[in-house]
Protein backbone atom coordinates (compact mmCIF):
# COMPACT_ATOMS: atom_id res chain seq x y z
CA UNK A 1 0.00 0.00 0.00
CA UNK A 2 1.22 3.68 -0.63
CA UNK A 3 0.67 6.23 1.93
CA UNK A 4 -1.89 7.66 -0.48
CA UNK A 5 -4.32 4.67 0.00
CA UNK A 6 -3.08 3.94 3.48
CA UNK A 7 -6.29 4.05 6.19
CA UNK A 8 -9.03 3.26 3.00
CA UNK A 9 -10.75 0.42 1.90
CA UNK A 10 -10.30 -1.27 -1.57
CA UNK A 11 -13.61 -0.51 -2.59
CA UNK A 12 -13.19 3.15 -1.41
CA UNK A 13 -10.30 3.03 -3.64
CA UNK A 14 -11.74 1.67 -7.05
CA UNK A 15 -15.05 3.50 -6.55
CA UNK A 16 -12.86 7.07 -6.54
CA UNK A 17 -10.82 5.82 -9.80
CA UNK A 18 -13.42 5.09 -11.19
CA UNK A 19 -15.61 8.25 -10.66
CA UNK A 20 -12.36 10.02 -11.96
CA UNK A 21 -11.73 7.63 -14.76
CA UNK A 22 -15.97 8.81 -15.65
CA UNK A 23 -15.34 11.97 -15.29
CA UNK A 24 -12.07 12.18 -17.71
CA UNK A 25 -13.68 10.33 -20.17
CA UNK A 26 -17.28 12.41 -19.95
CA UNK A 27 -14.90 15.56 -20.26
CA UNK A 28 -13.07 13.73 -23.45
CA UNK A 29 -16.69 12.97 -24.86
CA UNK A 30 -17.62 16.91 -24.55
CA UNK A 31 -14.28 18.40 -25.59
CA UNK A 32 -14.99 15.81 -28.90
CA UNK A 33 -18.90 17.05 -29.26
CA UNK A 34 -18.04 20.80 -28.90
CA UNK A 35 -14.80 19.84 -31.93
CA UNK A 36 -17.36 18.92 -33.93
CA UNK A 37 -20.00 21.31 -33.30
CA UNK A 38 -17.49 24.01 -33.94
CA UNK A 39 -16.45 22.57 -37.05
CA UNK A 40 -19.92 22.23 -38.53
CA UNK A 41 -20.36 25.53 -37.12
CA UNK A 42 -17.70 26.97 -39.19
CA UNK A 43 -18.77 24.86 -42.44
CA UNK A 44 -22.45 26.65 -42.18
CA UNK A 45 -20.89 30.03 -41.80
CA UNK A 46 -18.53 29.22 -44.94
CA UNK A 47 -21.58 28.00 -46.99
CA UNK A 48 -23.78 30.60 -45.82
CA UNK A 49 -21.12 33.31 -46.29
CA UNK A 50 -20.22 32.44 -49.90
CA UNK A 51 -23.69 31.78 -50.67
CA UNK A 52 -24.50 35.28 -50.25
CA UNK A 53 -21.84 36.88 -52.10
CA UNK A 54 -22.03 34.81 -54.85
CA UNK A 55 -25.83 36.02 -55.07
CA UNK A 56 -24.37 39.30 -54.34
CA UNK A 57 -22.24 39.09 -56.95
CA UNK A 58 -24.90 38.13 -59.29
CA UNK A 59 -27.41 40.62 -57.95
CA UNK A 60 -24.47 43.34 -59.91
CA UNK A 61 -25.89 42.74 -63.00
CA UNK A 62 -29.81 41.70 -62.23
CA UNK A 63 -31.92 43.49 -59.69
CA UNK A 64 -31.24 43.96 -56.22
CA UNK A 65 -28.52 44.96 -53.87
CA UNK A 66 -25.53 43.27 -55.06
CA UNK A 67 -23.05 45.64 -52.77
CA UNK A 68 -25.04 45.05 -48.99
CA UNK A 69 -25.16 41.57 -50.04
CA UNK A 70 -21.45 41.11 -51.14
CA UNK A 71 -20.75 42.71 -47.87
CA UNK A 72 -23.35 40.63 -45.70
CA UNK A 73 -21.89 37.74 -46.73
CA UNK A 74 -17.81 39.13 -45.89
CA UNK A 75 -19.59 40.10 -42.45
CA UNK A 76 -20.68 36.72 -41.73
CA UNK A 77 -17.80 34.93 -43.22
CA UNK A 78 -15.72 37.27 -40.66
CA UNK A 79 -17.39 35.73 -37.78
CA UNK A 80 -14.69 32.59 -38.38
CA UNK A 81 -12.48 33.42 -40.43
CA UNK A 82 -9.93 36.59 -39.77
CA UNK A 83 -8.73 37.14 -43.63
CA UNK A 84 -12.55 37.84 -44.03
CA UNK A 85 -12.96 40.34 -41.15
CA UNK A 86 -9.91 42.32 -42.06
CA UNK A 87 -11.18 42.50 -46.08
CA UNK A 88 -15.06 43.48 -44.52
CA UNK A 89 -12.94 46.08 -42.54
CA UNK A 90 -10.70 47.58 -45.46
CA UNK A 91 -14.05 47.64 -48.11
CA UNK A 92 -16.30 49.18 -45.48
CA UNK A 93 -13.93 52.16 -44.84
CA UNK A 94 -13.40 52.62 -48.83
CA UNK A 95 -17.35 52.42 -49.09
CA UNK A 96 -17.41 55.12 -46.60
CA UNK A 97 -14.64 57.44 -47.75
CA UNK A 98 -16.32 57.01 -51.21
CA UNK A 99 -20.01 57.63 -49.33
CA UNK A 100 -18.57 60.97 -47.36
CA UNK A 101 -17.07 62.64 -50.88
CA UNK A 102 -20.20 61.72 -52.61
CA UNK A 103 -22.28 63.63 -50.03
CA UNK A 104 -20.01 66.40 -49.23
CA UNK A 105 -20.10 66.74 -53.35
CA UNK A 106 -23.87 67.26 -53.32
CA UNK A 107 -23.85 69.49 -50.21
CA UNK A 108 -21.36 71.93 -51.48
CA UNK A 109 -23.38 72.15 -55.31
CA UNK A 110 -25.84 72.43 -53.04
CA UNK A 111 -24.98 75.36 -51.21
CA UNK A 112 -23.10 77.05 -54.20
CA UNK A 113 -26.49 77.11 -55.84
CA UNK A 114 -28.28 78.66 -53.15
CA UNK A 115 -25.84 81.61 -52.39
CA UNK A 116 -26.46 82.18 -56.36
CA UNK A 117 -29.95 83.61 -56.27
CA UNK A 118 -32.87 83.98 -58.96
CA UNK A 119 -31.65 84.39 -62.46
CA UNK A 120 -33.63 86.73 -64.73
Amino acid sequence: MTTGTMGRSNAEINSQDDAGGEADTGAARGVRRRAHVRLVRKVAVAVAGFALIVAGLAMLVLPGPGVVAILAGLGLLGTEFPTARRISERLNSYIRAAWHRVRDGIRSRRGTEKGKGPTA
